[in-house]
């Protein structure tokens, strides 16, 4: 018998309005059922719920305008110049600073150009969590670590290295090129991917993809934050692959730089790099740099600091400063 039309379209609506309702109680467990707030009150983001390390984006709008922020931004600045940078002349630091619960962002010397060392490690662990996507048998991989290569520099060794002659699982390595920033790790890391899918993460953010083996290689300190930004938004990878690499990052055997700064119990997914060279007039160079998130139980946030100077303790002190000033204005707030 044929349907009657009128009867046929109310119950489709009826069907439909009941999923939609379903659909919406359902989804409601998992996103934020209120935009985060900023301090002014003011209604800025929506992000989902339920994750321990990203905290994915769903609807921004950003003002920066707030007098209590720029308030804020100027103590820090005025305290870091006058704490940090005029008591360290002999000393370059570059920062950027970035609040991941609404938007707010500076920097210090922020577009300067610093070797970035141990920190292409980020990138090149999102390289294989990217091209995971197309082939999800890629972290089974084993790889036979046959032969050593030159010896890098070192100042900070690693707690525990591959070993000769073993082989190992491509997720065994990016472990150990993270956690314990293995440059044998990272070396059969590196030989085992197609450049073009490492050089594409660079491209996708608008940033010139340094060469690996050039040691004149050079990234500015905002142009590297982009990387844990796009972790913590989970807007590049899939929630679960940035879940996975940040915890990795909350791994980092590192605990000078920025982890120095802040409470021990702070949980903190961070990556450091160093490096040493030679000047014409021949006198050493030495960087160090941390770039990572600080999970700041009502205020997490993105810092990156870079250096450049004579001696790595000195280094190491003005990161710690730095991440300790930021850290003591957040919590008073």
């Amino acid at each position: 018998m044929p349907l009657n039309n009128k009867y046929f379209l109310t119950t489709v609506f009826v069907l439909t309005a009941s999923f939609l309702f379903a659909a919406g109680f359902f989804i409601g467990k998992k996103i934020n059922s209120k935009p985060v707030e900023n301090s002014d009150g003011q209604a800025r983001e929506i992000r989902q719920s339920g994750y321990k390390f990203i905290n994915p984006l769903l609807e921004c709008e950003v003002d920066n305008s707030s007098s209590i922020l720029k308030s804020a931004e100027l103590k820090i600045k005025k305290t870091i110049q006058d704490d940090i940078i005029d008591k360290n002349p002999d000393a370059e630091v570059a920062l950027y600073y970035r609040d991941l619960k609404n938007g707010p962002a500076f920097g210090i010397n922020e577009q300067s150009q610093y070797s970035p060392a141990s920190l292409l490690k980020v990138p090149l662990m999102i390289a294989y969590y990217k091209y995971s996507e197309s082939e999800p048998d890629i972290f089974k991989k084993e790889i036979l670590f046959d032969e050593a290569s030159p010896e890098f520099f070192q100042n900070f060794k690693p707690g525990k290295n591959i070993e000769l002659g073993k082989s190992y699982t491509v997720e065994q390595l990016i472990e150990s090129m993270i956690r314990y920033s293995d440059n044998e790790a990272t070396n059969l890391l590196f030989q085992n991917i197609n450049s073009n899918n490492l050089n594409s993460i660079f491209s996708d953010l608008g940033i010139s993809a340094p060469d690996m083996y050039n040691p004149d290689n050079s990234i500015s300190v905002k142009d590297y934050a982009s990387f844990f930004r796009i972790l913590y938004n989970a807007s590049y990878l899939d929630r679960i692959a940035s879940e996975q690499t940040l915890n990795l990052l909350s791994m980092v055997e590192y605990k000078d730089g920025l982890a120095a700064g802040v409470p021990a119990e702070m949980m903190i997914a961070h990556k450091f790099g160093e490096r040493e060279s030679r000047a014409e007039n021949g006198q050493i160079i030495r960087q160090l740099h941390d770039c990572g998130i600080v999970y700041h139980p009502s205020r997490p946030y993105l810092l990156c600091v870079m250096t450049r100077g004579k001696n790595f303790d000195n280094l190491t002190n003005i990161v710690s400063g730095v991440s300790n000033i930021i850290y003591q204005e957040i919590n008073n707030k």
